[in-house]
């Protein structure tokens, strides 16, 4: 993965030709997605944070342009700035294919919503796995997962993780409506939190945070520079040169 994240940033980082970005991606065959960023909030994707993105997004990049290599605690990320649009009132026009589909969407739920009260009521006197094969129906389980996390299929930060932490262990919720579906939950176990034991690992947790933010500062300072130089990049030619010296 280190080799891989090297040699996108040789290619593409830091760089105002956009095309770039994709023939790197095409080649080292990473995965492309777009997402929407507002200004003094985190971008994120699939309800998971994205760190940094935003913040160089909103720091003087121009459209086309790509940015340095992000180090997040998920892997590696670069963004290229495709757009941006000042902030304002939209014209009817411009948002109402997305009014459309929005309107869609919360009329797709409000159909959902009394079958989904039917099965909580009946998994509250059942059981959930009997609740879910009388109305064929499957159920996920979860890996443990703490308020702040990401959850493949709740997100991050959601209605429904928050609701899981709102009712007793063995307890099924209330079906739980969210922008992107209905949950109803029954929370299996639950650890409670153990103050002495975040003391204990606080200045762990403070050293990095320290060494996060430490990084992006000087990422950006490494962004400002190479916007401000000149920079010829003579690294085949010393290699070629490396090559001929040491046959």
């Amino acid at each position: 993965m280190d080799k891989k994240a090297d040699d996108l940033a040789k290619e593409a980082a830091n760089s105002d030709q956009g095309a770039k970005f994709d023939t790197a991606a095409k080649r080292l065959e990473l995965p492309i997605e777009h997402v929407i960023a507002f200004e003094g909030t985190p971008a994120s994707l699939n309800g998971q944070v994205v760190p940094s993105v935003s913040g160089w997004a909103f720091n003087g990049a121009k459209p086309g342009e790509t940015s340095d290599l992000f180090d997040t605690d998920n892997g590696y990320v670069m963004a290229r700035l495709d757009s941006i649009t000042m902030s304002g009132t939209a014209s009817f026009d411009a948002v109402k294919q997305d009014v459309r589909t929005k309107v869609a969407a919360i009329r797709a739920l409000d159909k959902e919503m009394p079958a989904a009260r039917q099965f909580a009521s009946a998994a509250a006197r059942t059981s959930f796995e009997a609740a879910a094969q009388q109305q064929g129906l499957h159920v996920d389980q979860s890996q443990p997962f703490a308020r702040g996390s990401f959850v493949p299929g709740l997100g991050q930060f959601t209605e429904a993780i928050g609701a899981a932490f709102g009712v007793k262990q063995g307890a099924v919720t209330q079906p739980v409506r969210t922008d992107d579906g209905i949950y109803v939950m029954r929370v299996d176990k639950r650890v409670v939190a153990d103050s002495a034991a975040w003391a204990a690992q606080k200045g762990q947790q403070r050293q990095t945070r320290l060494e996060q933010l430490r990084q992006q500062r000087v990422q950006m300072f490494l962004s400002d520079m190479r916007k401000a130089a000149t920079i010829k990049d003579h690294r085949k030619e010393i290699a070629a040169a490396t090559r001929s010296a040491s046959s």
